[in-house]
């Protein structure tokens, strides 16, 4: 706020001509509205005593004029983006960034950041969005193959994931399962595992909630992931003896599988379809008979057997249309280990697996009895930390989606040079 007096004394101008005031040396911010209100003290009897008026200051007056390109190397599957724009009269650097998902079809951001005198770090930014799509799926049929174009994943899905922690080695399956959604299939996964700062602000009751609220609302899915921990915890809902397994007894978060079915099965029971539930199992290492009885009214998909098509229901479509079989390329049985993310979870699977065959009473023993529980969590910090620290090859793709580059220009006569 700039405040200013004037005092006036037997000064008048002649024919009631209104006075002009002039207010120098103040700094104003482009793209600001300003309020200039004029005073008369004391009041007078007749009239206003106080003008205001409202001035807009325009926005800088540089025109970018950003355009981009995008081509696609086949041979080496690579991506080249190309971003031009206008120099600025009076700023001779610029920075280019270019804010990408990552994902095979996304809406990429450019910001071109100018380095005015004035305003320094703190000048505008525009922004041009760039469509980069490239088309993963192919067709299996003849007459499929005469239709150069198949359906193309427009919209980014999103997948809460409700497990039981059954092992270590079992919770490596799940996160790297995660990666795989994330950095092969562009799916946004919402797991307690990946948002431990909210579900520590809400609780897990209020977290597993508002999630399922947000799905419900929208066109996302929930993956009910099934094995022998959430048979038994089913069973201990029902009636049976209480189940506390190891892993959530070391876990800040404790159980968070009972809550989600207590929220979430009579959802399911009482929903007129169950498209918004996908009920799954890992086969090498579960079993059908890890499912639930309400969930036996559904379709059970074995993975990665079924992942294909697990992951056409994720997407709202049918793989089955007349006259053609859809496919995308790298979500097969036989091929999703061929990127690093799918080569880790196949590890993780292989892993577990040969765990089981050598202590068939594996599950057994991670179960604890309630004299156990409060020794478990507090006796044996070292153990609580070797369970935290299992790592996922390739996870920079899940604890991060958003990939930015920034690169500096100079600005000449001739055109922009990489500084």
């Amino acid at each position: 706020m700039v405040s200013s007096s004037l005092r006036i004394l037997d000064k008048r101008l002649d024919c009631n001509q209104q006075w002009t005031f002039s207010l120098d040396g103040v700094v104003v911010e482009p793209d600001h509205i300003y309020r200039v209100s004029v005073f008369n003290l004391p009041e007078p009897d007749i009239g206003d005593y106080k003008i205001n008026k409202t001035i807009t200051i325009p926005g800088s007056l540089w025109d970018p004029d950003v355009t981009t390109a995008v081509s696609l190397d086949k041979e080496l599957g690579k991506f080249s983006i190309v971003v031009s724009f206008k120099t600025a009269q009076y700023s001779e650097r610029y920075r280019v960034s270019i804010q990408s998902s990552g994902f095979r079809c996304s809406k990429d951001v450019s910001k071109i950041q100018p380095f005015f005198v004035r305003c320094k770090n703190d000048c505008g930014r525009p922004e041009k969005i760039i469509d980069v799509c490239q088309d993963p799926v192919n067709t299996s049929s003849a007459a499929a193959k005469q239709q150069p174009e198949g359906f193309k994943v427009q919209d980014r899905k999103r997948v809460l994931i409700i497990y039981s922690l059954d092992h270590p080695l079992y919770k490596s399956i799940v996160l790297s399962l995660c990666a795989f959604l994330a950095s092969k299939c562009g799916t946004e996964v919402v797991l307690d595992l990946l948002d431990s700062r909210r579900l520590g602000l809400l609780g897990s009751i209020q977290w597993l909630d508002w999630h399922r609220e947000q799905i419900e609302s929208s066109s996302d899915k929930i993956l009910i992931l099934c094995s022998r921990g959430v048979k038994a915890k089913w069973r201990a809902m029902c009636g049976d003896e209480r189940v506390i397994l190891r892993e959530d007894a070391c876990s800040p978060a404790g159980d968070m599988l009972s809550p989600a079915l207590s929220l979430m099965v009579p959802h399911f029971v009482r929903s007129a379809s169950f498209e918004k539930y996908i009920v799954a199992y890992f086969d090498n290492v579960c079993c059908e008979e890890d499912v639930p009885s309400p969930f036996l009214i559904t379709v059970r998909y074995k993975l990665m057997k079924q992942f294909e098509e697990l992951f056409f229901r994720i997407l709202d479509t049918e793989r089955h249309e007349p006259g053609r079989v859809n496919h995308i390329e790298g979500l097969s049985e036989d091929e999703y280990h061929r990127c690093p993310s799918g080569r880790a979870l196949r590890d993780a699977i292989e892993a577990f697996h040969a765990y089981q065959l050598e202590r068939p009473q594996w599950f057994e023993n991670e179960l604890l009895r309630s004299s156990e529980t409060s020794v478990e969590i507090h006796d044996d910090v070292k153990t609580t930390k070797n369970l935290s620290t299992h790592s996922v090859p390739d996870w920079s793709h899940v604890s991060s989606h958003v990939e930015t580059r920034d690169v500096d220009f100079t600005g000449d006569g001739t055109g922009l040079n990489v500084a």
